[in-house]
């Protein structure tokens, strides 16, 4: 399991950058800076990457986290990226990921 402690220490690092990204950003800027766009769903999409190579006990272990959602993100964003629905991103960037980070925060300290 410390391969796991590894995983979301490196998975949690990645929330803290892409959040880094969105200081003093609101919907509107996100929505018309490409750069900004291009960062975060780099990021998103290595946070779904990384998810999936979680042991599956310690997926079962912390259901709360929805693991297959983000790797069906990662999926998504990486082979649909033309058609991606940038408000829904957002969505994702400013509720989903907070929530996320919780989670993880909580989860590193129980594991070995």
């Amino acid at each position: 399991m410390s391969d796991d402690r590894d995983l979301l220490e490196y998975i949690l690092s990645q929330i803290e950058i892409l959040q880094s990204y969105l200081v003093d950003v609101d919907e509107d800027l996100f929505l018309r800076n490409d750069v900004l766009r291009d960062a975060c769903m780099m990021k998103v999409v290595v946070i779904g990457e990384y998810s999936s190579k979680l042991s599956n006990e310690l997926k079962t272990r912390f259901s709360e986290v929805e693991w297959q959602l983000l790797k069906s993100a990662r999926n998504y964003y990486v082979h649909a990226y033309g058609f991606v629905n940038w408000r829904r991103v957002w969505e994702t960037l400013s509720e989903y990921i907070p929530d996320l980070k919780v989670k993880i925060e909580k989860m590193i300290p129980q594991i070995g």
